[in-house]
């Protein structure tokens, strides 16, 4: 009988990333569909739900003859379940396409979290990620951690059971799983991303894109986002935020959006970075592009990252 030590460094180098295989299998292998919406994990005890399913797959949809004959751009909701608590980031697109939307939503996150209370948080106040509010908005059980200014002139969340984050940054979901907001405006006054303390991941919203551009909307927004995109790096790079930043992974409002990218890390927000200086500088590579806003002329490019901006007021920040 021959007896394989795992103490023996081949033998143990084979058995760990045999691990590493079938943990990827296994974690593939759990992705479902509830209704419109699929449960993509990331890590035990962290989901993305995206607003998508095999009949309305993410992304643009072609015909035979390769021309666009639909398109979902659907928007990821992220939920994080602690020992005591669970907090859903983000409520999606308002789901017209399927009846079943609000029951399956409520249901599958009924399932994941069991007796739990439920938080819920916003990154930005567009429709794409308050889409589905009504389904949990008058649930008793359902408190609202948010980061109130957004919403100034826009309240749409109950008062009674709303927590602005400006009084409460972090929010202890029990067992060590500790959520830290940070206001990263631009794309919006006071976009919001959250980071999980310790396990290396931030999600973002819209607030730097989801890999496709990052859409500004007002020279007023572009200097925002510069400031945000320096304290971003130095909220990452502070030892007491336990973030590592060869292991840290972004995930965007959009995920879909990454399209050929594998993943989004610190690079590309080091790349935002680099592109800022270079939109400053005038040599920044450009592309013209029209989404059905006049504003939103020029995608400026630099390694991973992309902004969508204007050129005229591109050209006055370089005259600054």
């Amino acid at each position: 009988m021959i007896v394989f030590q795992i103490s023996d460094y081949p033998m143990r180098s084979l058995f760990v990333s045999l691990l590493s295989f079938l943990s990827a299998v296994v974690v593939a292998a759990q992705s479902r569909e509830v209704g419109p919406y699929t449960l993509h994990p990331i890590i035990p005890g962290v989901t993305r739900i995206e607003d998508a399913n095999h009949t309305n797959p993410a992304g643009i949809h072609l015909d035979a003859q390769g021309n666009t004959k639909s398109f979902n751009n659907c928007s990821d909701m992220y939920l994080i379940v602690g020992r005591d608590r669970a907090l859903l980031i983000d409520l999606s697109n308002p789901i017209k396409w399927d009846a079943t939307a609000t029951e399956s939503l409520q249901t599958l996150v009924a399932e994941e979290i069991g007796s739990r209370r439920l938080y819920i948080a916003v990154t930005h106040h567009h429709f794409d990620h308050t889409g589905m509010l009504p389904a949990f908005k008058d649930n008793p059980d359902v408190t609202f951690w948010i980061q109130t200014p957004e919403f100034t002139g826009r309240e749409i969340f109950p008062a009674d059971r709303t927590l602005p984050i400006s009084g409460q940054p972090s929010l202890d979901l029990g067992g060590g799983w500790i959520v830290d907001s940070l206001e990263i405006p631009g794309h919006t006054n006071h976009s919001t991303s959250y980071f999980l303390r310790g396990k290396h991941l931030v999600f973002t919203g819209d607030g730097i894109g989801s890999g496709n551009g990052v859409w500004i909307f007002s020279a007023e927004g572009f200097a925002q986002y510069r400031r945000s995109i320096d304290r971003l790096i130095d909220y990452i790079r502070n030892p007491d935020h336990q973030i590592d930043e060869d292991q840290l992974l972004i995930f965007g409002g959009h995920y879909w959006q990454k399209r050929e990218k594998e993943k989004l890390t610190m690079r590309y927000i080091l790349d935002m970075q680099k592109l800022i200086a270079e939109i400053k500088a005038g040599t920044a590579r450009e592309e013209r592009v029209q989404f059905g806003r006049p504003y939103l002329d020029r995608n400026f490019i630099s390694g991973d990252a992309v902004i969508t901006w204007n050129k005229a007021d591109a050209e006055r920040f370089q005259a600054e």
